[in-house]
Parts: C-alpha cells; sequence; structure tokens
C-alpha cells in the first residue's frame, strides 16, 4: 500500500515514514488507517507519531524490523525464549486490539512482515492501513484484505470476526 522511509525528527528521534501511492482509493485507505490508529496506544502496537495528507504517515521507528526477516533470514537467530515472548507479545497486542479497544479493531492481515521487533524484539503490530472498527458494514470492501496463506476459511464464507486474526496469528 506505500513505500516506507527512515527519517528524523528535528528532536533527533527516529520515525518510520509510510508514503501511500496516489489514488482515490488509496486516500480512502490513508485516512481509514489515520482513524484507526490515531487514538490506539499500546505497548505491542506501533505508534503513529502523526501524519501529512494527503499521503504520509508517520511512526515511531522500530528498530529491528519485521519478524519475517528474523524468522527465514538464514544470518539471523531468535531462540525459544524469544520466540515464546514475540508471541506473547502478539497475543497481548491482538487483545488490546479486541478487546481493550473503545471500538473492536480486527487487524485482517497479521503475519510476520506486520510484525515489528524493538531494540530489546518485543513485537509490535503494524499495518493497519484495512482494519476494520466495529461491525462489517459492506462484505464488498473486505474482499481484497488478508494475505494469501494467512487467510482463515471464514472467508470464504464472509463470516468477519476477531477470530481471523487468531487464525491468522496461529499461522
Amino acid at each position: 500500500f506505500g513505500s516506507v522511509f527512515e527519517g528524523v525528527l528535528a528532536d533527533g528521534s527516529r520515525v518510520a515514514v509510510k508514503r501511500v501511492s496516489d489514488s482515490r482509493q488509496v486516500h480512502k485507505l490513508f485516512e481509514a488507517e489515520v482513524v484507526a490508529i490515531i487514538s490506539i496506544h499500546h505497548k505491542n502496537l506501533v505508534r503513529l507519531r502523526g501524519f501529512c495528507c494527503p499521503n504520509l504517515l508517520v511512526y515511531e521507528f522500530v528498530a529491528n524490523g519485521s519478524l519475517d526477516r528474523w524468522l527465514f533470514d538464514d544470518d539471523k537467530f531468535l531462540d525459544c525464549d524469544a520466540r515464546y515472548s514475540i508471541a506473547l507479545d502478539i497475543a497481548r497486542g491482538l487483545s488490546y486490539l479486541h478487546d481493550g479497544c473503545r471500538t473492536r479493531v480486527l487487524h485482517l492481515d497479521i503475519k510476520p512482515q506486520n510484525i515489528l521487533l524493538d531494540e530489546k524484539f518485543r513485537a509490535k503490530i503494524s499495518d493497519f492501513g484495512l482494519s476494520r472498527q466495529g461491525e462489517l458494514q459492506a462484505v464488498d470492501e473486505m474482499i481484497i484484505r488478508g494475505t494469501p496463506g494467512y487467510m482463515a476459511p471464514e472467508w470464504l464464507h464472509f463470516q468477519i470476526s476477531d477470530k481471523l486474526d487468531t487464525y491468522s496469528f496461529g499461522v
């Protein structure tokens, strides 16, 4: 949904800046992402620091990158304790999205690429671009959500619930 760049703010803090593509659909997704995460704060969720319309999102910088690099790169290694801790962090983040927010948030694309690891290897869930808040309003807008291989069978019957995130997390 866009490119991500590393940046440094005037105060010296590092940030990740996501530039979204320029199209009508993407502007709708940009607005959805800002609305979905502007008021959500949890230690296991990547924090939105700000945004610049029409297409820049500024996030906290997460030093160790995405979980997929640590799972699938032969040069990197996570021991059992680290993997266990990461799994708990992801579960805590999902629990907060599903039950701790004022309005339930469904991520709908939990996968290793959307889990970032900070300098202490604490996991943070990222990429809320197509997240859903509250109840499903239109099935058509949900058809494109998810990554093959991480999508629950319930998608075939449009049974949209927090169980989809739980399934993807388990994969």
